[in-house]
Formats: structure tokens, C-alpha cells, sequence
């Protein structure tokens, strides 16, 4: 949960660096804040109940599969007046299902190593 958060915060440091709004740093930071519940809930819901089940799918594939499914959680964005915010956020994470470890539990694994 750190390294989401870790990666929501730097992903809207850079929107508040690069989009052309004219909002202060802390009211964009605001912004961002509040969006926190609608995409990093849902996506820290998902990545958690994905990686704990994961038994298996070669870890790649499951990480492509994982990046795509939390990429959805970045809708709210689409309203944006500016592409930054979506593109940065879609970044982070696509940043955190490659972070995340897969499976959560390595020692339940059954899947082949390759």
C-alpha cells in the first residue's frame, strides 16, 4: 500500500508540475487528494484481491493483465482540460503492477517456473 501511495503522490506532483491549470501546487494537490477515493481505493481493492489469488498465470502475463485492469480505475481523469493528469496516473499504474508481488504468498505457488 506504501508504494501505491508512493506512486499516486509523485504522479500528481508531476500534474501539478506540467498541467496548465491555474491552481496553486496545494490546490492541485487537493484535487488529487480527492480523487484518491475514487481511483486508489478501487485499484488497491483489486491489485490486493488479484495478487492473493494468483496462483497460476506466468507472472508477465499477469502483471500485463493486472496493468490493464487498474488503467480503468483512471476514468475520472478523462474530464480533465489537460491529457497530464490521465497519462501520469495511467503511468502509476501501470508503475505499480509491476511492483507489486506475485503472487502475495510465494509459498502457495503451483504454477512453472520459467
Amino acid at each position: 500500500m506504501a508504494t501505491y501511495l508512493l506512486l499516486y503522490v509523485v504522479a500528481w506532483i508531476a500534474i501539478t508540475h506540467t498541467a496548465g491549470w491555474d491552481l496553486s501546487f496545494l490546490e492541485s494537490m487537493r484535487v488529487g487528494a480527492g480523487l484518491h477515493l475514487i481511483v486508489a481505493v478501487p485499484t488497491l481493492l483489486v491489485a490486493v484481491c488479484a495478487v492473493t489469488v494468483h496462483r497460476r498465470m506466468d507472472v508477465v502475463r499477469f502483471r500485463v493483465l493486472l496493468a490493464i485492469a487498474l488503467s480503468v480505475f483512471a476514468w475520472p481523469l478523462m474530464a480533465a482540460s489537460t491529457p497530464e493528469p490521465l497519462a501520469f496516473q495511467a503511468m502509476a499504474q501501470v508503475a505499480f503492477a509491476a511492483l507489486i508481488p506475485a503472487p502475495l504468498l510465494p509459498e502457495d505457488w503451483v504454477g512453472e517456473a520459467r
